[in-house]
């Protein structure tokens, strides 16, 4: 063997067997399919911006489209009777092992965050799932690995209303469809007593109406990131202001089922801070105006449950 073949197979053998304790190449994507999966999300950018209502069921998947089709309305509504441009985004496009793709997708001006999952149906893709949480990770981390993904704090109480949010909307529905919706309604309700032990017990140098403002404003500030003034703080009257209150955004933007209408998600609301306020002798208005919030509580005539 001359030194020159010599050479070449030293090379190849290297190639194939890579560098010592780097992830082996993945394989090569396929360009058609990728390509198939952008000219899809093309259509649902130029679907919007044309107004065309037609074209929503035709992109989504089988029973995703009760919940695709009133998200590309809106969409359509905003867009087509202002006559705007819908900027679409599209970062990493993955076809899956399974045969999904995934899409990273930024849309509208505040370039809001979708990751949406489509399949192959009758020869097309289309889309059957969308998702408002991404933690970036796009390739498998070389091993060992300690710490793939830090997640800023604003992410994490974000990632946690959403679960709460859920779990209310799924723990609802179940309870709603196995004794009613009075009982599902009551579960809530009734949990007001251990929020007033809370507040004693992790508040305890604050009364009447100001200790509920200040311990509320503190709990969805640190556990869910909601935004708050708080303009009247005294023993008989407090009122706080939530803009945003951060379930409202969550009701508003993120996905996941069953889901309460926004209706729904305010009347249990109201029905819960109207007990609480009851037990801890207080009485409460709520109002809403898109995902604001205020609460004004005022000392009650009734006294507090002892």
């Amino acid at each position: 063997m001359t030194r020159r073949m010599m050479t070449m197979v030293v090379l190849i053998i290297a190639l194939s067997l890579g560098g010592g304790g780097a992830a082996a190449a993945s394989a090569p994507q396929d360009r058609s399919a990728e390509d198939g999966v952008r000219a899809a999300l093309d259509s649902f950018q130029r679907g919007v911006e044309a107004g065309d209502k037609d074209l929503g069921p035709r992109l989504a998947a089988g029973s995703f489209s009760a919940h695709f089709v009133p998200f590309y309305n809106m969409l359509a509504d905003v867009y087509s009777r202002n006559r705007l441009a819908f900027p679409v985004k599209i970062g990493h496009v993955k076809i899956l092992q399974d045969g999904r793709a995934k899409a990273e997708t930024r849309i509208n001006p505040g370039e809001d965050l979708f990751v949406f999952t489509l399949i192959m149906e009758g020869g097309s893709w289309k889309f059957s799932h969308m998702e408002g949480i991404l933690l970036p990770v796009f390739e498998a981390p070389s091993v060992p690995a300690s710490s793939v993904c830090a997640i800023s704090p604003d992410k994490v109480k974000w990632m946690m209303c959403e679960k709460e949010v859920a779990f209310r909307a799924s723990v609802f529905e179940a309870l709603r469809q196995a004794a009613g919706p009075s009982a599902a309604r009551a579960f809530f309700v009734n949990q007001a007593a251990g929020f007033r032990v809370a507040m004693d017990a992790w508040l305890p140098f604050l009364e009447g109406a100001a200790q509920f403002a200040v311990f509320y404003g503190i709990i969805e500030e640190n556990y869910y990131g909601s935004k708050y003034i708080l303009t009247k703080a005294g023993m008989d009257e407090a009122e706080i202001r939530f803009s945003p209150l951060q379930e409202l955004e969550v009701m508003k933007i993120a996905v996941f089922w069953p889901k309460m209408s926004l209706k729904e998600h305010q009347s249990l609301y109201r029905d819960i801070m109207t007990e609480r306020a009851r037990v801890c002798g207080l009485d409460v208005e709520v109002d809403f105006e898109g995902t604001s919030c205020t609460l004004r509580l005022k000392r009650s005539k009734a006294q507090p449950i002892k």
